[in-house]
């Protein structure tokens, strides 16, 4: 039994067993002390009577807070007969059984308050929402009703997706969402009501919804696959009367089926050997497990796997390579040596170790000077494949970077470099066998040194050494195709026309053609490409390095002579001082200093240049290389 009764809410007595043991938000009570003083207080609290005649709240706490905050001085509560058992249980069951409105429940309530005159600031009042909010609960009159449902159930999309959906048609969104859950709706019941359940939420994108939603016309003309795959993914095509003629005008707005007519496409006309994989949300595709997708930028591997997916986001079919990711096991090889994978000891519990980092450093240096002592020895007698294997090893070392080794793994297997080194020192032990150290040093050259042109990867002008060192010209293919001869200028392939006895023509194309023809099935490479051209460029590289280290050493030398002269002099002017105390007149000392003086000025004025403005050295490079360097004077 109850009684309402209205007092004051400072003098009610909170509940010692109340509940609700969290500390309770300060904005949110603020926000609904402002409410209970916009429109009172709607739901009065409940209270029992205690022996000493004060009433005590059993459910209510933070209205009652919210009242007082907001300076109600009476306040009408619900006075009920019991005990403390049933005072618990009804504190209790108000907490877990309340429950918050849905965004639905929110609209139609704003809904109804439009309907009976209330403005949108006395809404935001009463419901304590900002206006943003109110403009995000407005949305829901411009969205299908199982989405709606999906928001209230908290599998909705979010705010800029509803902006997005709220923009499209509603007839556009039933069809959209009747295609998508057609195989999921029981029969005889339509899709576009479908209500989709947590469990489908797992596997639904509404990012990918806007898109079909966007998707509107996707005409024939954008896609290769035929009638027959148009009509085993169910495409229905559709007539635009409004297209520009001369061209297919057929378009559907079935973004799905578009979808699976791709795949079906791909898996028929993909190349023998390549492998369909799906897409994930950004369009890209995803290699099965053991497996990592290859960048553009990496070089193409014989065991490399052509990949082919359908984008997503744009149904364009896309190709790609894939590349097996192996753990090489521990084997010998073919000579008897270990493989790479053998070198590498088993991970161990982290101990102590006997010596800090700091003598650790005090050894690293000590054994640096040992191995340069130790190399300037073996410079006389030391064997060349010694050197061959010490070549190999220092590639594999930590301080060595090499750009461009297509064989470079960038999630850890070992390179051409690793697997050489693992070949020639099994044990620790250089391998001498000849067969052995030649198959690797010259793998492992091939795996990094190139021709390229690039700033970073590329090997310059060594590489093209290398190339006359092994007679590479003898592998050149024949240049004489279009591709090629299109980079030429008119100059450049009139040049190559001449040098085959040629005749001019009017045309570069002309020209190149010509070529073609009179070369024919022949091997034609043109001078600049082979690998000896790159002969006259080096030696003027060395020549300009031995010119540089002759100046370097020359001036060095200079400032030895320089130094070793000062030096002199300064005690000739200390023995002189002395003597000229001791036997010369003042006169006689004047006229030594003036003679001095003369003598150092014409000293001087051999060592420098022509003109002294110019530095020594300066005048020196100009001389040693005219052709490079040429001082003009402003």
């Amino acid at each position: 039994m109850t009684e309402l009764r209205r007092v004051d809410p400072k003098t009610l007595v909170p509940n010692p067993n109340n509940p609700r043991k969290t500390q309770p938000d300060p904005r949110a009570d603020h926000q609904l002390a402002l409410n209970i003083k916009t429109v009172g207080l709607i739901h009065p609290p409940c209270v029992r009577e205690l022996e000493d005649g004060q009433l005590m709240i059993v459910a209510g706490h933070r209205r009652v807070r919210a009242c007082i905050a907001a300076k109600l001085t009476e306040i009408d509560v619900h006075v009920r007969s019991g005990d403390e058992k049933s005072d618990t249980m009804a504190a209790v069951a108000e907490n877990i059984v309340r429950a918050d409105m849905t965004e639905s429940e929110q609209w139609r309530g704003v809904l109804d308050m439009r309907a009976k005159g209330a403005t949108d600031t006395e809404i935001c009042r009463s419901f304590m929402v900002t206006p943003a909010y109110l403009r995000g609960l407005m949305l829901l009159s411009q969205m299908h009703p199982p989405i709606i449902a999906a928001i209230d159930a908290g599998i909705g999309p979010s705010f800029q997706e509803r902006n997005a959906i709220a923009r499209t048609p509603l007839e556009r969104q039933r069809d959209v969402w009747a295609e998508i859950w057609a195989e999921s709706a029981d029969e005889g019941v339509d899709p576009a009501d479908y209500e989709m359940s947590r469990e489908e939420f797992a596997h639904f994108d509404w990012e990918d919804f806007v898109r079909y939603l966007d998707q509107v016309e996707l005409y024939a003309r954008d896609f290769e696959f035929d009638d027959e795959t148009a009509q085993e993914a169910g495409v229905v095509w559709e007539d635009d009367l409004f297209g520009q003629g001369g061209q297919d005008n057929r378009y559907c707005t079935q973004f799905a089926a578009i979808f699976k007519a791709q795949q079906i496409w791909a898996e028929k006309k993909k190349p023998e050997g390549c492998v369909f994989i799906q897409a994930n949300e950004y369009g890209e595709g995803i290699v099965p497990e053991g497996h990592r997708s290859v960048g553009s930028w990496e070089m193409e591997q014989a065991d490399d796997i052509p990949t082919i997916w359908v984008s997503s986001r744009t149904l364009t079919i896309k190709t790609g390579r894939m590349r097996k990711i192996t753990q090489r096991p521990a084997q010998s090889g073919e000579e008897g040596s270990l493989s790479f994978s053998s070198a590498q000891s088993a991970e161990k519990p982290k101990e102590r170790t006997d010596i800090s980092g700091t003598g650790q450093k005090i050894i690293g240096e000590v054994r640096t000077q040992a191995l340069r002592a130790a190399l300037a020895a073996a410079r006389e007698s030391v064997d060349p494949w010694d050197l061959i294997g010490a070549f190999l090893l220092a590639l594999s070392a930590d301080n060595v970077n090499i750009h461009g080794d297509n064989t470079y793994d960038p999630y850890g297997a070992a390179s051409e470099r690793d697997r050489a080194v693992a070949s020639v020192f099994p044990e620790g032990v250089l391998v001498r066998d000849p067969a052995v150290l030649r198959n690797a040093a010259l793998a492992v050259l091939s795996s990094f040194m190139n021709c390229e042109v690039s700033m970073h990867s590329g090997s310059g002008l060594s590489a093209r050494i290398l190339g006359v060192l092994f007679n590479a010209d003898a592998h050149m293919p024949t240049m004489a195709f279009e591709d090629f001869l299109k980079t030429y200028s008119k100059p450049g392939i009139t040049k190559a026309v001449q040098a085959e006895g040629l005749e001019e023509k009017p045309t570069g194309k002309a020209m190149r053609e010509a070529l073609m023809a009179h070369v024919g099935e022949k091997r034609w490479v043109p001078e600049p490409a082979t690998f000896a051209a790159g002969i006259p460029a080096w030696k003027a590289k060395m020549e300009k390095q031995a010119a540089r280290a002759q100046l370097d050493a020359q001036t060095e030398e200079d400032d030895e002579v320089d130094d070793q002269s000062s030096d002199m002099e300064l005690c000739d002017e200390q023995n002189d001082a002395e003597a000229d105390e001791e036997t010369l007149t003042p006169e006689e000392d004047v006229s030594a200093d003036d003679t001095s003086s003369v003598s150092e000025t014409t000293s001087s004025h051999t060592e420098l240049p022509d003109d002294p403005r110019i530095p020594t050295q300066l005048a020196g490079l100009a001389r040693k290389m005219p052709e490079h360097l040429e001082i003009i004077m402003v």
